[in-house]
């Protein structure tokens, strides 16, 4: 019988009101299932949504949070009968997570222990640390995915401009850190001067905009023909502005809705820029064949380019403090919380 120290909410609210700690006997293991002693757990802003109610809200109440996390295997459940099933998992692996296979209510990462089918373990790339390893695959999975929507990659990158508004968060960085390896002229927005000297190592341009008209307006003295592909988290007005800085053919992908949940657009400037808008979740890598493993692929290639920037890190007992902090938006990089 293994007993697991867990975060979990009971009603919406801030994290720091809401989250509660608790103690869980896990149930024995499945075939296929592993028990992974988990290490550190990175932090996301769909997830402080989430425990808002905001952010595709758990199915039912209570519920765990987080899905994002470095770990240890120290059981392994037996053998599935379908050989497709089967993973070549040992017990004393580290592994990280691919975070739309947790069951985020269900089990969650925000705990010392946890049950997770193999098949939502990953890889760590060489010389990751633990937090490193936490930080790594949403950003990829992500950053790596919406650009594929928009048909950019790191065989045709070179001459394309990619924008990513929301700059200095986790995910963010590490999409500027992909574009810039693959030789793409990239823009980071940010709403702060202070944050703007953090990201002049990792962007061609960086924009300060503290509104959706100032950053319409600095992208078009950029670009006065426009721009390729707009990557944003930020949603609302954000949207427009971005349809209204594109080149002709180039794509808005939003990932999130951190502004708000719905945008608008000028319908004259969608169709006079032939644009193409995209929304993007990392559940698209499970629904196209392939499309999972070639991400995978770019992850581990281009992990020594791509490195997690970390922010605060925090103990396991002061997890509704990360969360209060993630939801400032003061950091640079990742939060984390280490075990």
């Amino acid at each position: 019988m293994t007993i697991s120290t867990y975060w979990y909410f009971d009603e919406f609210g801030p994290a720091k009101t809401v989250l509660k700690q608790g103690r869980q006997t896990l149930p024995p293991l499945l075939p296929g299932q592993a028990l992974v002693a988990i290490r550190a757990i990175g932090l996301n802003r769909a997830d402080y949504q989430y425990v808002l109610g905001k952010h595709f809200p758990p199915r039912a109440l209570p519920a765990c949070v987080s899905q994002e996390a470095c770990g240890v295997i120290v059981e392994l459940g037996p053998e599935p009968t379908d050989p497709k099933s089967r993973r070549h998992w040992r017990i004393g692996d580290r592994v990280a997570f691919a975070p739309m296979r947790v069951d985020m209510g269900g089990m969650g990462v925000l705990r010392d222990r946890g049950v997770y089918d193999q098949s939502s373990l990953l890889a760590i790339p060489d010389g990751f640390s633990d937090r490193q390893a936490a930080a790594y695959w949403m950003g990829i999975l992500t950053m790596a995915g919406a650009m594929e929507m928009a048909g950019i990659g790191p065989k045709n990158s070179r001459g394309q401009s990619i924008v990513v508004t929301a700059a200095t968060g986790g995910v963010a960085t590490m999409g500027l850190r992909l574009a810039q390896a693959w030789g793409a002229e990239t823009v980071a927005i940010t709403r702060s001067q202070e944050k703007a000297e953090w990201l002049a190592a990792l962007a061609d341009h960086v924009v300060v905009a503290d509104s959706a008209s100032s950053f319409r307006a600095r992208l078009r003295s950029l670009f006065p023909n426009g721009v390729d592909v707009v990557i944003d988290p930020l949603g609302g007005e954000y949207v427009g502005a971005s349809v209204e800085a594109l080149s002709f053919d180039g794509h808005y992908v939003g990932y999130e809705m951190v502004t708000r949940s719905s945008g608008t657009f000028d319908i004259p400037s969608l169709l006079q820029a032939g644009a193409h808008l995209h929304g993007y979740t990392v559940f698209r890598l499970l629904q196209q064949p392939g499309l999972m493993d070639r991400m995978l692929e770019i992850g581990m290639k281009y992990a020594p380019q791509a490195k997690p920037i970390l922010a605060e890190n925090y103990g396991f007992d002061a997890a509704p403090d990360a969360y209060a902090a993630l939801n400032r938006c003061q950091h640079f990089g990742k939060i984390t919380i280490a075990l």
